[in-house]
């Protein structure tokens, strides 16, 4: 397989010819939601998503991924304001293959402790398998991709350490793609092309690497990924790129009171209600200026996709005064 770039062990950078790199086009890309409770997919539009996005690596375009061999995978990371409560997530993938259901596989793997560059130390915190992925109903010659929101069984928590000294949790994602139909392809995350000198806000710790492994036994010990292949870089800029994730906070299925979702509902219970307990959260954050999510009470400005502006102020505590009491469960 011809690689990217890649950070030696040494500490020396390898740089190949782009001409000789392993890139191929993505003909297009197609939206689904997967509830994992009830194996339904739905089409959606691409802006749809599962609760308010709470850490955002989307794409800002997509023209390629990145060509593997089979049973490699690859882990990424960023930080986040910990505890932080996932409700759901997303992720992006590839195929030309015409297979039936369950032919197609994702695995999708959460790491606390984790930050790169064969990292050691990592807590393994969630894995889901989502394995009745289409296949494509465009020609074989033809890639194309699939944006995926996921909505698993219950809502879980990232949180750990901040190994870096920024002030976040620092958290990685695992990613292994597979199929079984043979002379079909089914890849690993799509990238997409991000200006450096300006990263999305929702996306803090991103870097232009990821670290490669080779086959991992998932079903056995997912946490014990020995099998290290290497470091390496998209391009580096004024190229920079990045695989296409997101988290999404817990989803309430009801309008409160307020007219409004209870994006405020932050203390962990996952109840869809505003309470004391949320707001004895915010106040424990009250002026933080910069890192603050909205686990952590950075919720306003109010925004069903993408919440908060980065610090807990007055308007925060006025935006949750606002939700407080709603019940945003089923009458």
């Amino acid at each position: 397989m011809k690689r990217l770039l890649l950070l030696a062990a040494v500490g020396l950078l390898v740089m190949p010819a782009l001409a000789g790199v392993d890139i191929r086009p993505i003909n297009g890309v197609e939206s689904m939601q997967y509830n994992m409770a009830t194996g339904e997919r739905t089409p959606v539009s691409a802006d749809a998503r599962i609760g308010a996005a709470i850490w955002s690596a989307p794409y800002r375009y997509v023209n390629y991924f990145w060509g593997s061999e089979e049973n490699e995978n690859s882990i990424d990371w960023g930080d986040i304001g910990g505890p932080s409560n996932v409700g759901g997530f997303g992720f992006a993938e590839f195929t030309n293959s015409q297979a039936g259901d369950g032919d197609v596989w994702a695995v999708i793997a959460f790491f606390g402790e984790e930050n790169g560059v064969n990292s050691v130390g990592r807590i393994w915190i969630a894995g889901y398998l989502i394995d009745n992925i289409p296949g494509s109903d465009h020609p074989v010659d033809e890639y194309w991709g699939f944006q995926w929101q996921v909505k698993p069984n219950t809502p879980f928590i990232i949180d750990g350490s901040d190994l870096d000294g920024d002030g976040l949790v620092d958290w990685g994602y695992w990613q292994d793609f597979g199929i079984q139909s043979p002379n079909s392809v089914h890849g690993p995350a799509i990238a997409g092309l991000l200006d450096p000198n300006n990263l999305p806000p929702t996306c803090p710790g991103v870097e232009d690497i990821f670290d490669l492994f080779g086959e991992a036994n998932y079903a056995d010990d997912p946490n014990m990924l020995t099998n290290y292949v290497g470091t390496y870089y998209f391009g580096g800029p004024p190229v920079f790129s990045q695989w296409y994730f997101e988290l999404y906070a817990p989803e309430c299925p009801n309008r409160g009171d307020a007219g409004r979702y209870c994006s405020a509902d932050i203390d962990g219970s996952f109840d869809c209600i505003v309470g004391l307990a949320d707001l004895a959260v915010l106040l424990g954050n009250y002026g933080t200026t910069t890192g603050a999510t909205p686990a952590m009470g950075d919720v306003d400005p109010y925004d069903v996709w993408f919440p908060g502006d980065g610090d807990v102020d007055l308007a925060d505590l006025a935006e949750l005064l606002l939700q407080y009491g709603n019940d945003c469960n089923w009458p």
